[in-house]
């Protein structure tokens, strides 16, 4: 695997037994993927917190106590087959994956590679933090928001959906993938408990806005919390 290719879309069991791929993991955005030594390794327990998705050789059973007993909140796939990853061969009682991050953007290109054989191989959240923030900039031209909104953005070269405030302010897009293009008044997505609607198709452009009035209360209306230090 290099840099530019294109990641396989994994579909293994995560702890519950139940599989996950990572498309539905990723859910169209950035995907930071980690294949793990296992549960057994204590660099690997400092290493995998803070990721996104991990995949180790260990049977579910075991991923969920590693999962559990890291904090983690995030997937853990289980590949006994050792099929979906490099092998570190010098470790022939478990052999066990290459502690891999891979740094995949929406479209699962792979944009960054690191190896953690020798620990300090790991990327740095720094590292990180810059991948990502140079993905996002390729891929949601809001993040020059005022000039969006004075200007516009150019013409989207590939089909994608872009979802706008009432005023018609563009506030995040994404690539569509469905066979042939919704028509006015279909639904594509929802967030919140409200529908996002189709409310004009210019050529590659899907343009979307929120079915129902906009809610006006104190009350907050998602469930995320800011990590721990």
């Amino acid at each position: 695997m290099r840099e530019g290719d294109v990641f396989p879309d994994l579909r293994l069991p995560e702890h519950t037994g139940d599989e996950l791929s990572l498309s539905e993991i990723a859910k169209d955005e950035p995907l930071l993927l980690c294949f793990v030594r296992g549960w057994w390794c204590p660099k690997e327990q400092v290493r995998v917190r803070g990721k996104i998705a991990a995949v180790t050789v260990d049977e579910p059973y075991v991923n969920g106590a590693f999962r559990a007993g890291i904090g983690a909140d995030f997937p853990f796939l289980s590949d006994e087959q050792r099929s979906s990853g490099p092998i570190e061969v010098t470790d022939r009682k478990h052999r066990p994956f290459l502690p891999m991050t891979y740094l995949l953007d929406s479209r699962r290109r792979v944009r960054g590679i690191w190896c953690g054989f020798w620990f300090w191989g790991n990327p740095t959240p720094e590292e990180l933090r810059q991948g990502l923030r140079e993905i996002t900039r390729e891929e949601q031209p809001t993040f020059d928001p005022l000039r969006v909104w004075a200007e516009g953005a150019p013409p989207a070269e590939e089909p994608v959906w872009i979802r706008e405030d009432p005023d018609g302010n563009e506030i995040q897009r994404g690539f569509f993938d469905g066979d042939g293009f919704p028509s006015e008044g279909d639904e594509l997505g929802e967030s919140f408990g409200r529908k996002w609607i189709v409310h004009r198709v210019e050529g590659n452009e899907i343009h979307l806005c929120k079915r129902g009035q906009a809610d006006t209360s104190r009350d907050v209306k998602h469930h995320l919390t800011a990590p721990r230090a």
